[in-house]
């Protein structure tokens, strides 16, 4: 209740801080009919009377469990929801959350993670009520493969810390680079999740927490605020709030970054296209992870831009000005910089579009596979059905500046059994068949016309094989 009201007091909840999550120590036992008691001297009102209290303050309220019978904290033990997940979703419902984190803790012998997590996605789409689930297996069994299907949300890596108002900075860094391993599995309701924000919690200092927020910002990651709001400092406060930071964080896109140089150990640029990839604007995270002053640098041509552009510092909101061919700037030690660079696309560096991408529609027999010699490590497969339907993948969000004819290149890899066609539409014009080879990797050409703004390409296999596609990569 003190944190809800601190939510509003602060401004935080106007910034875009909507939910408030009750995580840990809720129930530690059932009533005969199985459901869950919360604990009476934690929550004296019971937890239909919290979520009420959050609601009324024009928050969302989240609760937590556990995919084991029980969950992580283990003296007293609290209940998981192992073999209650439909009860417990509806219990959930009926209390009025919003949002249900499942932890991993206590996973029972002969089962996955990966089964019980959808055992509760399917018990909250019977409540029919839209709670987001959030999968919280600190990164075991890739949940970016195959959580697409049954969250919105997903941890990539271990906890940053498990001491009580401690963190590590180094434990930072590195849940924030493992994350962005999996930045192509990032976009609308697909959400990495690198663990929550340290910023305000002892053990880092203010240039450590400020360049803290800006790898989340650029990763697309969920802001989970992971301090005492009622007790926030002017400093912290304002890193938390930093409006322009946010919305690269919420930019409709939803892309995950990507280093785009490192021209010293540790002084590291990354990057992230901003409304599309064809927009000419991106955020620039100008990074120092040494323990010395050094010297960072973004050159336009590592962007694909063309030779000027106009930077923005997002972190103290002043225009800097327009820059030919690059921009450099002094950071500390552990320090950094988030910019909004403004120019004009260039073609010389052709987007690539992966085909595992979230954002694009799968129908019919398709699925996510490994691949090692594609541009992201995965491929998705497309064969027909058993009644011959054609099994079709979707490109969305193909963004161009202006209307024209452009260069489209399926790549695709392990194309079996001669010659396979496909069938490829461009929004709503006649499909036209292109055949792909028999080889371990290839790539197939055609022309495409464009409208300006956003374009979707279909593909589309009914044949009797198999096929892998990659990507489309984009050309004038």
């Amino acid at each position: 209740m003190q944190q809800a009201d601190a939510l509003v007091a602060s401004g935080m909840r106007d910034a875009g801080y909507q939910y408030l999550i009750v995580q840990e120590c809720i129930a530690p036992g059932r009533n005969a009919a199985g459901e869950l008691v919360a604990d009476g001297k934690r929550f004296p009102h019971g937890l239909k009377f919290l979520a009420d209290y959050i609601h009324a303050r024009g928050l969302l309220a989240g609760i937590y469990t556990d995919v084991g019978p029980n969950t992580c904290f283990n003296d007293p033990k609290y209940q998981g929801s192992y073999d209650h997940e439909n009860q417990d979703a509806r219990t959930f419902a009926a209390w009025g959350f919003d949002l249900v984190e499942v932890d991993y803790c206590n996973l029972p012998a002969n089962h996955t993670g990966k089964e019980l997590y959808a055992r509760m996605a399917n018990g909250i789409r019977k409540t029919g009520r839209p709670m987001l689930l959030y999968i919280c297996s600190w990164g075991h069994e890739q949940p970016w493969e195959w959580g697409q299907s049954i969250a919105q949300v997903w941890r990539t890596d271990q906890d940053i810390s498990w001491e009580k108002n401690h963190c590590d900075w180094t434990k930072i860094v590195g849940n924030f680079e493992s994350n962005a391993r999996h930045s192509v599995f990032t976009g609308p309701n697909s959400w990495n999740d690198p663990d929550m924000l340290e910023v305000g919690v002892p053990g880092i200092n203010a240039t450590e927490a400020r360049t803290h927020f800006l790898m989340w910002a650029i990763s697309a990651a969920p802001l989970w605020v992971g301090t005492d709001v009622s007790t926030l400092d002017g400093e912290t406060r304002a890193i938390l709030m930093n409006a322009e930071v946010i919305a690269v964080d919420q930019d409709p896109l939803g892309a995950g970054p990507r280093k785009v140089s490192e021209d010293a150990p540790g002084v590291e640029i990354w990057a992230k296209p901003l409304r599309s990839k064809t927009s000419g604007e991106q955020a620039v995270l100008l990074l120092n992870l040494t323990d010395l002053q050094a010297n960072a640098e973004v050159r336009w041509s590592d962007l694909g831009l063309q030779e000027t552009a106009t930077v923005r510092d997002l972190s103290t909101h002043k225009d800097l000005g327009e820059f030919l061919r690059r921009f450099a700037t002094d950071l500390p030690p552990h320090g950094s910089t988030l910019v909004r660079v403004s120019g004009k696309f260039s073609w010389k560096q052709s987007p690539v579009y992966e085909g595992e991408w979230p954002g694009n529609e799968r129908k019919g027999n398709t699925k996510l596979v490994n691949c090692g010699e594609c541009s992201s490590g995965y491929a998705v497969t497309m064969a027909a059905q058993a009644d011959s339907t054609a099994s079709t993948l979707i490109f969305r969000k193909m963004d161009v500046p202006e209307e024209g004819i452009y260069n489209v290149t399926l790549f695709y890899a392990r194309s079996a059994g001669g010659e396979q066609p496909v069938q490829i539409q461009i929004n709503d014009t006649q499909a036209t068949t292109i055949k792909l080879g028999l080889r371990a990797y290839g790539w197939e050409s055609f022309p495409a016309q464009l409208h300006a703004g956003e374009n979707r390409i279909q593909v589309r296999f009914a044949g009797k094989e198999t096929v892998w596609i990659d990507a489309l990569r984009l050309s004038r």
